[in-house]
């Protein structure tokens, strides 16, 4: 909260930013200034309900904005412009919509929630990864010797191409067990092997861009293989050196602390909230919490298998009772339900007139596919195809002209 000019916090309704409220509404002799966003399209999505409980509670200064797939379209080439790299996480279009309103309103500084779920285990993906880790992974790697688990992995990954829904889950599953390599590789791997083996082209090859990044000083290992647990397996060696009898909880966030979040997530915030002059700050991300939530152990984070139950226990009584407890819907936007409208014909035109599919390094025809069963609703290729479609638009700009 230290600052000369005006500042508030992104309202979502959630714990985390409900908390940044309260807390912040303990600090001032003014009202809380609150920002949040909506869809006119799609309201199954909005929090509007939420966040307006937070605010009567603390009686903020509250402001809303509604967008749609026009606006979204409208902002598409600013966005690419603003990221600067393929970033690839829709929260983006939200976050610039509520950033403008944030600065149109005369704030310049606000308080975001990241880093909260990485602490202290707020995904419903983590807690399937908890289960699947104890009830299958461990076991399979107790009971099978290495040479067989290395076959059934080779044989995975020859299935694999061929491979679909919950199978390819489980052929990838099976491959990094045989590679010996961790079973969680961060929320910012959303091309598994299986799926990277099927979208590149034969042009796709490796080498070349490690030897530049490396000359500039930057962390390279894994980086000029196609093989994504190459890139994790340089993250976990250090891990390993520094605390080796890790809880499988403390691995996934410090792969996320180390990938996910400085990658992803925080350089949205940055980059967009700083594209419409506003400064995003992350209270959670206090070096000093962080010290502390990552020496919790794992039992204690997810006790009776409840997500996020230290933080609950120790904001009872600091925000209201529904809040704590209501149902996390994830900051997002519907992009799924956009690329089966004219987005989504847009997008496709986009992507398959690129130089990447042109010149053979993505596979023309399987991302053709993609498009088609999106559309026709068989299947919901909405995060692999955005991915694509901020490669190839970033790739038009930044590197085509």
């Amino acid at each position: 909260m230290m600052s000369d000019v005006p500042f508030g916090v992104f309202l979502s309704g959630g714990i985390d930013s409900s908390a940044n409220v309260a807390l912040m509404d303990r600090f001032t002799d003014r009202p809380v200034e609150t920002f949040t966003v909506g869809f006119e399209d799609h309201t199954e999505l909005n929090e509007l309900d939420y966040a307006r409980r937070v605010a009567a509670e603390f009686k903020t200064n509250h402001h809303e904005v509604l967008v749609n797939a026009a606006d979204m379209q409208g902002y598409l080439h600013d966005l690419v412009h603003h990221q600067d790299e393929p970033i690839a996480d829709w929260v983006c279009v939200p976050l610039y919509f509520v950033s403008k309103l944030a600065k149109d309103s005369g704030v310049t500084v606000v308080q975001v929630g990241e880093g909260s779920d990485e602490q202290f285990c707020g995904y419903d993906s983590w807690m399937t990864y908890l289960n699947v880790h104890r009830r299958q992974w461990t076991p399979y790697n107790r009971l099978v010797p290495g040479s067989a688990k290395a076959a059934i992995g080779k044989l995975a990954a020859a299935f694999a191409p061929m491979a679909r829904g919950k199978g390819a889950q489980v052929a990838e599953a099976l491959v990094r067990a045989g590679t010996g390599r961790e079973l969680f590789w961060s929320g910012a791997n959303a091309f598994w092997n299986v799926h990277k083996a099927r979208v590149l082209g034969a042009q796709a090859s490796k080498g070349g861009a490690a030897d530049a990044l490396a000359a500039m000083g930057l962390e390279t290992d894994g980086l000029d293989e196609t093989d994504s647990g190459a890139v994790v397996d340089g993250y976990f060696s250090a891990l390993e050196q520094a605390a080796p009898a890790s809880d499988f909880l403390t691995r996934m966030a410090y792969s996320e602390f180390r990938l996910r979040l400085p990658e992803l997530l925080l350089m949205r915030v940055d980059k967009i909230t700083m594209s419409t002059s506003v400064e995003g700050r992350v209270p959670f991300l206090d070096h000093r919490l962080v010290e502390q939530s990552m020496d919790i152990p794992m039992d204690v984070k997810v006790r009776g298998g409840i997500k996020k139950a230290v933080l609950k226990t120790a904001l009872d009584g600091v925000i209201p009772t529904d809040i704590i407890h209501r149902p996390k819907m994830g900051f997002a936007a519907p992009v799924a339900q956009w690329l089966r409208g004219d987005f989504g014909r847009d997008a496709e035109a986009g992507v398959l007139g690129s130089p990447l599919v042109r010149d053979g390094v993505l596979d023309r025809a399987y991302i053709a596919r993609l498009f088609e069963q999106h559309r026709q609703s068989r299947a919901d290729h909405a995060l692999h195809l955005w991915t694509l479609f901020n490669l190839t638009a970033w790739h038009d700009q930044w590197i085509s002209g």
